[in-house]
């Protein structure tokens, strides 16, 4: 993920190329197959017709799961607008674009969401935590390194004005955060 600081907004974005380049390998390799079943082949008339049902299906399935990785890897976009007191969540996917836009009142904290893989160990996710204590997991793209994605929740709490700054918890100043508070009530 990369984050990027512009007056009163930051934007936290994902691009998981890798995962494409992956996919896309199913994609190409399952074709070939599926081409070929279909008349591709130069001995297609010498092949008994179970190889070429089985060859079809095969390149099907590898197109299919190739789709389906890229599917679940969209370019994700998450601007916290500081000025706005909104949070805008925009992913670009194989299907199309989504965009949700939440209010800071509706956040309770952005998170860091810890999960397993498939091998028991543990992996990461940039999240944010709703004030109805609904988690929702932003990125597509989970990482085994912890601190790379808490980077990104202290700057995105910091950013938002859900946590004490860098300055403020090496000073040790434990009222900021309700002065704060009593401040940005004040200006309501």
């Amino acid at each position: 993920m990369r984050l990027e600081r512009s007056g009163d907004k930051l934007t936290i974005s994902e691009t998981p190329g890798c995962v494409w380049i992956f996919a896309m390998l199913f994609v190409i390799v399952g074709g070939a197959f599926a081409y070929g079943a279909l008349g591709g082949f130069r001995d297609l008339h010498l092949q008994p017709p179970v190889v070429v049902g089985l060859t079809l299906a095969f390149g099907l399935i590898a197109i299919g799961a190739g789709i389906w990785i890229i599917s679940r890897a969209p370019i994700t976009r998450v601007v916290v607008d500081r000025e706005n007191k909104i949070v805008v969540w925009t992913t670009f996917g194989f299907f199309g674009r989504k965009t949700s836009v939440y209010k800071f009142e509706s956040i309770s904290q952005f998170c860091l969401i810890e999960e397993r893989d498939d091998e028991g160990a543990e992996i990461w996710s940039f999240g944010m935590e709703l004030v109805n204590h609904e988690f929702l997991r932003i990125g597509s793209v989970a990482s085994h390194f912890e601190e790379n994605e808490r980077r990104l929740v202290f700057a995105a709490n910091e950013f938002a004005g859900k946590q004490l700054t860098a300055v403020e918890l090496a000073t040790g100043e434990e009222t900021a955060i309700d002065t704060r508070e009593e401040r940005h009530d004040q200006d309501l």
